[in-house]
């Protein structure tokens, strides 16, 4: 059931960058991308990214904020993972393999790439309450093409044995 359930997110991660162009983004201009995401429940929870390509210690500025909601601000995960990684089968409780993370309703990271290659941002809502906001890429010293991704699932790890 949970391997249907991370297919069914692949798959509308792949129709989803069918449909779409990357926004180039050059020196102090930021492109920004609004997301909806809805409350998680027991077998899964919701993630929207935005993809990129970063050359090795190429700097990138991310910001994302919520919009104000009845629930108060909803802590989010924001994730940096390498391309390679994001395809990988990951949970919610345990996240994606990482490059860089943090955590909160809202936030700024300044990160260098680690090296050249495709990269995804991820803002991840593992809360049982929906989440709208955006997220934003500034690249103050090069070019970054962004697509967004998503939103999608993610399938929750269910355990019911001793060793939960």
């Amino acid at each position: 059931m949970q391997f249907k359930w991370a297919l069914l997110g692949l798959l509308v991660v792949f129709v989803a960058l069918g449909g779409v162009t990357p926004v180039p983004i050059w020196g102090q201009t930021s492109s920004t991308f609004p997301f909806t995401l809805q409350g998680g429940s027991l077998p899964l929870c919701w993630f929207y990214g935005v993809s990129f390509s970063a050359t090795q210690g190429q700097q990138i500025t991310f910001q994302w904020a919520e919009n104000l909601s009845s629930a108060g601000p909803v802590s989010m995960d924001f994730y940096i993972v390498p391309a390679s990684s994001f395809h990988l089968r990951w949970y919610c409780q345990q996240g994606p393999e990482y490059v860089y993370w943090t955590d909160g309703a809202y936030g700024t990271a300044n990160w260098a790439a680690p090296f050249s290659s495709g990269y995804s941002a991820l803002l991840v809502n593992y809360g049982y309450y929906p989440i709208s906001g955006t997220i934003s890429i500034t690249a103050p010293n090069g070019t970054v093409s962004a697509i967004p991704l998503g939103p999608s699932t993610v399938p929750r790890q269910l355990c019911y044995g001793q060793n939960c």
